[in-house]
């Protein structure tokens, strides 16, 4: 029963803090639901990211790539194939899937910085490509992408869609979480310490490295399809190089080693960017809204000089350490 509870426990405080999050959002100044559920739909592709770049050691650039692919997956198939809006996510989920399959058979023929280097190639290509073509509206994008429904319920408002965000988010992670502490988990563990040593273990590192960078596109391109049907609006800018780098830093702020370091760094990162642009302004006209990029910069130094290991793998690895070395309560052996 301890062990339940234990198991448990972790989820039921984020479920608690997602249903605070309303309650707070709505009175804290310079906050909004809206960035509630940008914060909850940003968190899906980050812990993808968590999981290939954190646990099996593959950094990639990319990851707007996906993001992209699945917010005009969902806005294709809607506005020109009729499909509905939930089938279009999950269509664009597989679609994705596919598409990391094909493009990780490539691309981890190369490692370490020639790895970001091509995942980099690849969004920015897709980006290009998505600007030309007609079916995804060229420059101009594609405009009138239908609200997501749930059979008859039309999820319409921000805090509607805060909730389905936040309940998306909750499954996720519990994936998430499931696949790290299965054997694969495991051996993607291993991966991430060392390839070779891994290797020598028996683990199978192609196999491994290709299903990770799948599961990490599928959460990105479940984001972008969420996004896509909360603003009702995507363009070439949804593929954009500097959304790929805000995911890696909310990532490595939040804490790569752990799938809770999805959420606080995508809830840390936004909630500087948004004081970024509503305070700095005040204190020099001369401060643009780019300067909140520097303030990124800023705070990714800090917490790579202090917390190595995130916010969230900081904390957790206190509570750890505090847990070994309490004293334990002696027993009645009576």
């Amino acid at each position: 029963m301890r062990v339940l509870v234990t198991k448990l426990a972790p989820y039921a405080v984020f479920v608690g803090v997602l249903l605070l999050v309303p309650a707070v959002f709505t009175r804290v100044p310079f906050f909004t639901m809206a960035n509630a559920v940008q914060m909850g739909i940003l968190a899906i592709a980050t812990l993808g990211l968590v999981l290939l770049a954190g646990f099996a050691g593959q950094i990639s650039i990319g990851q707007a790539a996906f993001y992209g692919i699945g917010a005009y997956s969902s806005a294709i198939l809607t506005t020109r194939a009729g499909m509905p809006p939930l089938g279009g996510v999950v269509v664009g989920a597989v679609l994705c899937g596919l598409a990391a399959y094909l493009v990780g058979s490539f691309i981890f023929r190369v490692r370490g910085h020639y790895l970001a280097l091509a995942t980099l190639a690849f969004g920015l290509m897709l980006g290009n490509i998505a600007r030309q073509l007609e079916i995804t509206g060229g420059a101009s994008g594609i405009v009138d992408i239908p609200q997501l429904a749930l059979g008859p319920l039309i999820i319409t408002g921000d805090l509607r869609y805060y909730y389905l965000v936040a309940a998306v988010l909750l499954v996720v992670i519990v994936l998430a979480r499931n696949l790290v502490n299965s054997a694969f988990g495991r051996s993607l563990r291993a991966l991430g310490d060392s390839e070779i040593a891994a290797a020598s273990s028996g683990v199978d590192l192609a196999r491994h490295k290709r299903v990770v960078f799948v599961v990490a596109a599928v959460f990105a391109s479940v984001a972008g399809s969420l996004y896509a049907h909360w603003v009702t609006f995507v363009d070439y800018h949804t593929l954009d190089l500097l959304l790929s780098i805000q995911l890696l830093i909310m990532a490595t702020v939040g804490g790569l080693r752990t799938v809770w370091g999805a959420p606080v760094g995508a809830f840390l990162v936004l909630t500087l960017s948004q004081a970024a642009q509503e305070l700095l302004p005040r204190l020099s006209s001369n401060i643009g809204g780019e300067f909140e990029i520097a303030v990124f910069g800023l705070a990714l130094i800090l917490v790579l000089l202090f917390l190595p290991s995130g916010v969230a793998g900081g904390v957790l690895g206190l509570l750890k350490r505090r847990r070994r070395t309490a004293p334990r309560v002696p027993t009645d052996a009576s």
